[in-house]
């Protein structure tokens, strides 16, 4: 399984140098219906909704609004094949928020893909 990654963690992004300083730069995302589905930014989302146990707290932090996150969230829900979230309203026992296991899938499927970007970058950098 890949590595986690933080929000700050520039390896999301894909690169490799080439000769006299140039460099190839590229990030992934996929689309379902023409809308984005997964994305860098919306992994690291679920992957701190994993962590925190709510979109609140995994909102703040990556320093977004919570509804900017909610409807990421509702976004992703409805393009994926079944939930990547589900979620339970404040209360008083208190609300939260949680992957299922095609929210966890969803994860290491992302990684993986980026994983093999980099590869197939790497090649391209040695042919040249």
């Amino acid at each position: 399984m890949p590595k986690k990654r933080k929000s700050s963690d520039e390896n999301a992004m894909v690169s490799s140098q080439l000769p006299g300083g140039l460099h190839i730069k590229g990030r992934l995302w996929i689309e379902n219906q023409g809308e984005t589905y997964l994305s860098w930014g919306r992994v690291v989302l679920l992957e701190r909704i994993d962590e925190l146990g709510s979109v609140s707290a995994a909102a703040k932090s990556m320093q977004m609004s919570f509804s900017h996150a909610w409807h990421l969230v509702e976004n992703m829900n409805a393009l994926a094949p079944e939930p990547l979230v589900e979620k339970q309203a404040g209360g008083r026992q208190g609300g939260g928020a949680w992957l299922t296991e095609a929210g966890k899938q969803a994860i290491v499927d992302f990684w993986r893909l980026v994983e093999r970007f980099q590869r197939w970058l790497d090649q391209e950098q040695i042919r040249q």
